[in-house]
């Protein structure tokens, strides 16, 4: 419980100093305990030994630390996650209001990994949130999903259409009908 409420910093040297006391064969079993890497059970001892006197005191890790973010790592990611989302992308065409999605990040984040490009479901959420889509599915993704494949086929040659005109350089409208109630 105490490791656990440890800085990452404070945890290697807490878990350094026991292994210091256990001596031989220590590092090894404060390893398996706290699920520390070796590695850094000795970087930690080496702090200690050097007094801490190269750590900085106003953070826990230098300058620049830390994994880069997914899209830094792979640059097309972003276009890649543009491309599945371009023939599903639904909501408010004047931009008042974040764009809908049908797929749900599980669906996103499978499909980007079969693309060579694999992200996490909380990396698509905030690539999403960035890109103007709300992260949430659609309100009607169940029935989207469960649809004859015939109406997938129609939003396909509508998708087919937009581009076409994009390429065109056309103007592309967008209306949204409702289904009226019987006796309404």
């Amino acid at each position: 419980m105490l490791i656990s409420r440890l800085d990452e910093q404070q945890r290697r040297w807490f878990v350094a100093l026991e292994a210091e006391r256990l001596g031989r064969g220590g590092e090894t079993l404060l390893a398996q305990i706290t699920g520390l890497n070796r590695r850094t059970i000795r970087r930690g001892r080496r702090e200690l030994a050097a007094g801490l006197a190269e750590r900085p005191t106003e953070r826990v890790r230098a300058p620049g630390g830390g994994r880069p973010a997914r899209e830094v790592q792979d640059p097309e990611l972003v276009p890649a996650l543009e491309t599945l989302l371009a023939p599903e992308t639904a909501g408010d065409p004047m931009g008042r209001r974040a764009k809908g999605k049908r797929s749900s990040l599980r669906h996103l984040s499978a499909a980007l990994a079969a693309a060579g490009h694999p992200a996490s479901r909380p990396t698509v959420a905030r690539l999403l949130r960035q890109l103007g889509y709300s992260p949430k599915v659609n309100a009607r993704r169940t029935e989207a999903h469960s649809s004859p494949p015939e109406r997938d086929a129609q939003f396909q040659h509508i998708a087919e259409q937009r581009a076409q005109f994009q390429a065109a350089g056309e103007p592309i409208i967008s209306v949204d009908t409702k289904k009226k109630g019987a006796g309404r």
